[in-house]
């Protein structure tokens, strides 16, 4: 039984454009947009993070995002003098299936199970053209199924201290697929168009019969990017894009109000740790960071079904667009 959200890579796609200075590509007539992918894991997993599910459950979890981000911030956390007035409205509803191996052998002493993510997303933007110049409008895909993902999971029971549950945790290696959506002359796109491997951690530490504490750890390494997408014409140079390696982590403490319902805080910090790179070049001060944090509810209907209501605002914004409003609401069914 999967009580919480498995990783889910593929949901709120928060738009992130690393729109290098044109000095820094200057052997090539317009610079291609270089991004962490889409759908990397940004607060859609909260309370309760680290409990599973037993072996032979099957369910499936829904989560539907919408985040508005009103500025693009520099390398130095200003507001971008490329841009006029920006608006990057992101929709998403994606669907999550787990399902957890009917057996009793365990891998390192773990329970596995496996996951598919499938998501439709919407992007709606607008910018103001100039003056003053430079006035850049940047162009969306519109609608559109977004990159698959799928894992393999390792659920751990928890562990126990007078009878009473304390620590529990689950570990998961998963892929991104390039299948959504992908339009080469377009800047913002549903799909990333490359492959994306990565690892995470859920822990779950029970502090007392009513405080929780939950992390969600994750490091992400992604592949070429060989058709790199942009709605102005590129130097014929430019071969493939490459976004950086990435770390980042989910964050979130709830208090028990009632036997059913859980208020809180939630959020997240991403760190790129490597650089962004053109042809293998690395392009310089093009490293993203974000802090995402909000309150946010947990709500346990019955066994079968549970809700989390998760809102975010962000700051400590670097080289990306920053939302000023996050809402992320998913639910899980348990079959």
């Amino acid at each position: 039984m999967k009580q919480v959200g498995e990783f889910l890579k593929s949901v709120t796609y928060k738009v992130a454009l690393t729109f290098a200075a044109c000095a820094t590509l200057n052997a090539y007539a317009v610079p291609p947009n270089v991004t962490l992918p889409n759908g990397l894991d940004l607060g859609s997993t909260s309370f309760l993070d680290g409990f599973g599910g037993n072996p032979g459950d099957f369910a499936i979890q829904s989560y539907l995002t919408t985040s508005h981000a009103d500025a693009y911030k520099t390398n130095n956390g200003s507001n971008s003098p490329l841009f006029n007035d920006p608006r990057v409205n992101v929709t998403s509803l994606v669907e999550q299936f787990l399902y957890n191996f009917p057996t009793t052998t365990t891998v390192l002493g773990g329970h596995p199970g496996v996951d598919l993510i499938v998501p439709l997303v919407n992007l709606d933007s607008s910018f103001s053209p100039p003056p003053p110049y430079p006035g850049v409008m940047l162009t969306n895909g519109h609608t559109g199924l977004g990159d698959i993902n799928a894992g393999v999971s390792l659920q751990w029971d928890p562990v126990m201290m007078n009878g009473h549950p304390v620590f529990v945790s689950r570990a998961e290696v998963y892929g991104s697929m390039p299948t959504g959506k992908y339009d080469q002359s377009t800047d913002l796109n549903p799909g990333n168009h490359f492959w994306g491997v990565g690892i995470m951690g859920s822990f779950t530490f029970l502090l007392g019969p009513d405080f929780e504490v939950s992390l969600r750890p994750h490091y992400q390494y992604s592949f070429k990017n060989g058709s790199p997408a942009s709605s102005a014409p590129l130097d014929p140079g430019i071969n493939d894009t490459q976004a950086g390696q990435v770390i980042y982590t989910n964050f979130a403490a709830s208090y028990k109000v009632t036997d059913k319902l859980r208020a809180g805080i939630n959020g997240y910090f991403l760190r790129q740790i490597t650089d962004n790179r053109v042809n293998g070049s690395a392009i310089a001060d093009s490293r993203e960071q974000v802090l995402g944090i909000g309150p946010g509810l947990y709500y346990d209907l019955r066994r079968g079904d549970k809700f989390w209501l998760n809102t975010y605002s962000e700051m400590l914004v670097r080289n990306r667009f920053r939302n000023a409003a996050i809402v992320n609401l998913r639910w899980i069914h348990i079959f």
